[in-house]
């Protein structure tokens, strides 16, 4: 009886470093298989592109995904670069009411290339790099009850591109990143007419045309929450208040 029970312990034991076995035999083979995946990566390099000046050679400049602006002849197309961030030059505007809390998504785009598709013409939105592109991305407006899925839906041409822009170091920390106030921008699908809309705020929450073809906007700047509407013919404001705090 108790040779039975040792044989029994004997063959749990058994399996137990089986099973281990098996384990560990499965985690080595992944690991070398995604080794191996990073490694056959890491020998097809990106090219180097001498779109703009890098007096310190530590950039390395590609072109990103191109956009086409629907019904026009435009495409729009990232620099990017492999730096999430940019030094301040002595000159900056510092603003110093800086609040945070809100998340960033790093961004590697400095300047936005328009180029035509029809004539050849291209355009740099900035004349510098020295800025950080958070978001950007042409205005359409959908058509009043249009029943079909959204991917189906015809959107009307497009009447501006709208940004979000880093350009000011309002941390102080000498540096251009996500931890700064942001910039609300416009301008026309051509890159031309490049108008600020909002300066030093730290998040948009909504950001859609309405049925007149205005821009309505919903942001925040420090602790207070802001809605304004944009006539994107001007780019001028047209109205813009304060959201009421419950009960009032």
């Amino acid at each position: 009886m108790k040779s039975e029970k040792f044989f029994k312990w004997v063959w749990n034991v058994n399996g137990l470093i089986l099973l281990m076995g098996l384990i560990i035999g499965a985690a080595a083979i992944g690991y070398n298989f995604v080794a191996y995946l990073l490694k056959s990566d890491n020998h097809v390099q990106q090219q180097t592109l001498n779109l703009a000046e890098d007096e310190k050679q530590q950039e390395k400049w590609k072109l990103g995904y191109p956009r086409k602006v629907e019904g026009s002849d435009f495409y729009f197309i990232p620099l990017e670069s492999e730096k999430l961030d940019i030094e301040v030059k002595a000159d900056v505007t510092v603003y110093n009411n800086f609040s945070g809390g809100y998340k960033y998504r790093p961004t590697r785009s400095k300047n936005i290339l328009f180029l035509n598709d029809k004539t050849n013409h291209a355009k740099w939105l900035f004349k510098t790099t020295d800025q950080l592109i958070i978001e950007f991305g042409a205005l359409s407006h959908y058509e009043e009850f249009d029943t079909r899925v959204y991917n189906e839906q015809k959107a009307n041409a497009p009447k501006a591109v709208s940004y979000e822009v880093i350009k000011n170091d309002t941390n102080n920390d000498k540096l251009l990143d996500g931890k700064d106030k942001r910039t609300f921008a416009l301008s026309k699908i051509d890159g031309s007419n490049y108008s600020e809309v909002i300066s030093g705020y730290n998040r948009i929450i909504e950001s859609n045309l309405n049925a007149e073809g205005n821009l309505f906007v919903v942001f925040i700047n420090n602790d207070e929450v802001y809605s304004m509407l944009v006539d994107l013919d001007t780019f001028e404001v047209i109205s813009k208040s304060m959201l009421p705090k419950v009960g009032e």
